[in-house]
């Protein structure tokens, strides 16, 4: 009786070690736990690659590893750089803009020449009930415009202020990149060995966070990345203030579902139209248009396929929970999150439900 009290105590004791140490090596990983998802997913992503260099340099995995860390460097952390730098700059320059152009003057100016549109629409709004004068409508524009102006403007000088903390996380990912590619079956049998679930469980799972990492950032990443490119050069050809500004807003924008880069160019399309600039204004609004279309139901239907299934209010709950909660990167860490939580509830209907009828 005493031993067997003694090798419960054992156990509770062993089991209250390793739930500190685990707890402690978490909290020790929780600074760079961003860094490390973004390196577990760049992984997934290039270990094909891997492989096929690997064969090509006779099994020398440190240089078919630097190769892969060399290209990420390259085609993700220059042009994000030089992205950042740039519209630092470029922000500036339109919250300067605002400053200057945005008075009650110019809106005076405006409404003047519009003063038919302005007249029909304020009485459209008495007609409902809603009492708006000129003043009130001066008032909020200049508010509002400056307001978001000073937002933008102070959150790219915060974005631009950390670019060397940045700096230190990419390097942190290239490390982990490497290691990774070089280790990284011998560190997934490891964590499969501490995992309780069954391998067919595992597999699952590995076999869902793949298709959707292969479906956010090949997919829905190369579409966005098409329609931020494609729209800052045809706003640049509209003759629009801030191309560059816009055309990363429309991309952020392009992960959205249901709104995508229409968040932009309808406001710009609609103050054309208002102003008088009726040809240029739809030209433009259809312009824009056949590029959403086109990218939307075309392209990225390709790219995504049949890898993930998800109902596209899932998705778009998943994108603004996972922004509200993770920043920017939510936009890739909300869908993750989601599937994790779709595929365990399929293991459970599979596994475990029909078992509990």
């Amino acid at each position: 009786m005493v031993e067997e009290k003694f090798s419960i105590y054992k156990v509770v004791v062993f089991f209250m070690a390793l739930s500190l140490a685990v707890g402690l090596f978490l909290w020790m990983l929780k600074p760079f736990f961003s860094t490390l998802v973004l390196a577990l997913i760049l992984v997934g992503l290039c270990y094909p690659v891997y492989k096929k260099l690997l064969v090509f340099f006779n099994g020398r995995s440190g240089v078919a590893s630097g190769i892969i860390c060399l290209a990420i460097f390259l085609g993700i952390f220059v042009p994000l750089v030089f992205l950042i730098t740039s519209l630092s700059v470029e922000v500036a320059d339109f919250y300067s803009y605002l400053r200057r152009e945005l008075t009650v003057n110019s809106l005076n100016q405006l409404i003047s020449a519009h003063s038919g549109k302005v007249s029909h629409l304020t009485d459209l709004l008495d007609n409902l009930g809603i009492h708006y004068n000129l003043t009130d409508m001066q008032n909020d524009i200049i508010r509002l415009s400056k307001e978001a102006g000073l937002w933008v403007y102070n959150w790219t000088g915060m974005l631009a202020g950390q670019v060397v903390t940045f700096s230190l996380h990419f390097v942190l990912l290239i490390i982990f990149v490497f290691f990774l590619l070089i280790d990284g079956l011998n560190v997934k049998e490891y964590m499969l060995a501490l995992s309780p679930l069954p391998r067919v469980q595992e597999d699952l799972l590995l076999r869902k966070f793949n298709d959707m990492t292969l479906a956010m950032v090949v997919g829905n990443g190369t579409a966005a990345i098409v329609q931020g490119v494609l729209g800052g050069f045809g706003l640049a050809f509209f003759n629009i203030k801030s191309p560059l500004l816009w055309g990363t807003v429309m991309a952020i924008c392009a992960f959205i579902p249901f709104i995508g880069i229409s968040a932009v160019f309808i406001p710009i399309g609609a103050y054309m139209l208002l102003v008088g600039e009726v040809g240029k204004g739809i030209s433009f609004l259809i312009s824009f248009s056949m590029l959403a279309l086109v990218v939307e139901y075309l392209v990225k239907p390709k790219l995504v396929g049949d890898r993930v299934k998800i109902h596209v209010l899932l998705i778009f709950i998943s994108i603004f929970g996972g922004l509200a909660t993770f920043g920017l990167l939510g936009i890739i860490f909300g869908p993750l999150v989601t599937i994790a939580f779709l595929s365990l509830v399929e293991i459970y209907h599979q596994s475990y439900g029909r078992n509990l009828e």
